[in-house]
């Protein structure tokens, strides 16, 4: 028993380390789907997840998402599986998984950290990305939930932060999953005994499921929608519509004055481009692209070496727009929407194919 005691410090430094290691890298977010809510990213095998509450998705099978990281990226997310105790993991596509640094494997039983603790931390990710922390008290827990309530009433916790993560100084001890619209405490489950509910997945032939890539023509590049910097205006006009071979779906970018973007990348691979073609049928006609610019990069990634190949505008009394230029190497392309034809809260596209 002597020995144990003597140990004791020197396990507990090691899990705090190890818990504020995993914090740091632990990228939340904040996500529209069927709710407004929280969650976070987790990678397996090269691939991205989102860990969030089951009833944040509800019915729908897609969500959009903003890191609360320094960048402050957005992303999609479609649904892949649910599981008890209210959890649901999602792929994830888009600029955002570039955040996605915390392997599953990385967590550990929390049971003598929980042990003597008594104030948390309720970390939040606004809807721009910025961060919000609610402190909290521990009032009672078990071996799967922990009750807290805010320590002043000018914090309280509401719905909309089911999702956020709870922390013991840095380490995540804790998923938030509702708040008692009457007393204004929170019941959250413990970090350990989530990743414990999820964890088959992982191991499983599941994890190994990757989003559906949209079809393409025998005569068309194949691409990947890497970044986009526009949220949709709502979660069936997704940025994804535009490569689905579908004329009846479209992408409808939700404008806030700043000029709507999209890169596209060939898996890394120096592809020659000829061309783009763009369709728009979905009848908005104010909501049209405009004025376009076009670039060319050599590099698969970073901010520079962008090389403009392109500038030209479009009517919106034609549906098709064809835009050629000089042949030209490229690993990605970024097309650059700068106005569209008056219609000031949305800028639609129904199909783009790059040749």
């Amino acid at each position: 028993m002597k020995k144990f005691n003597q140990l004791l410090p020197a396990v507990c430094f090691y899990i705090l380390l190890s818990g504020a290691t995993f914090a740091q890298g632990l990228t939340q977010v904040h996500i529209e789907s069927g709710e407004i809510g929280q969650g976070f990213l987790l990678k397996r095998l090269n691939q991205c997840y989102l860990i969030s509450p089951s009833h944040v998705l509800g019915n729908a099978f897609f969500a959009n998402i903003t890191t609360g990281t320094k960048n402050r990226e957005i992303g999609e997310a479609e649904k892949v599986q649910v599981f008890g105790y209210d959890l649901a993991i999602s792929n994830v596509n888009g600029i955002s998984t570039a955040n996605c640094v915390t392997d599953i494997n990385t967590f550990y039983p929390l049971d003598m950290l929980l042990k003597s603790a008594s104030l948390l931390t309720v970390s939040t990710i606004n809807v721009d990305g910025s961060k919000s922390i609610t402190p909290v008290t521990l009032i009672d827990q078990n071996i799967i939930n922990l009750n807290v309530k805010p320590r002043s009433e000018q914090l309280p916790l509401y719905k909309g932060l089911s999702g956020s993560v709870v922390f013991l100084k840095e380490i995540p001890v804790g998923i938030l999953q509702s708040v008692n619209a009457e007393t204004g405490e929170g019941t959250v489950i413990r970090f350990d005994r989530a990743m414990e509910v999820i964890a088959p997945f992982f191991s499983s032939t599941f994890s190994q499921v990757k989003p559906v890539k949209e079809a393409v023509t025998k005569d068309n590049i194949q691409f990947n929608i890497s970044h986009w910097s526009h949220k949709p205006i709502d979660t069936e006009h997704r940025v994804s519509a535009i490569h689905d071979n579908k004329i009846d779906s479209y992408w409808s970018a939700k404008l806030d004055g700043k000029p709507v973007s999209i890169t596209l990348d060939f898996n890394e691979s120096i592809t020659l481009v000829n061309g783009l073609s763009l369709l728009n049928e979905s009848g908005l006609k104010q909501s049209f692209p405009r004025d376009i610019k076009v670039y060319s990069n050599r590099r698969g990634e970073g901010k520079r070496g962008w090389t403009s190949i392109y500038s030209g505008t479009w009517s919106n009394t034609k549906n098709t727009f064809l835009l050629k230029f000089p042949p030209v190497k490229a690993k990605r392309i970024r097309i650059e929407f700068l106005s569209n034809w008056g219609d000031t809260k949305q800028l639609s596209l129904s199909e783009l194919s790059i040749f």
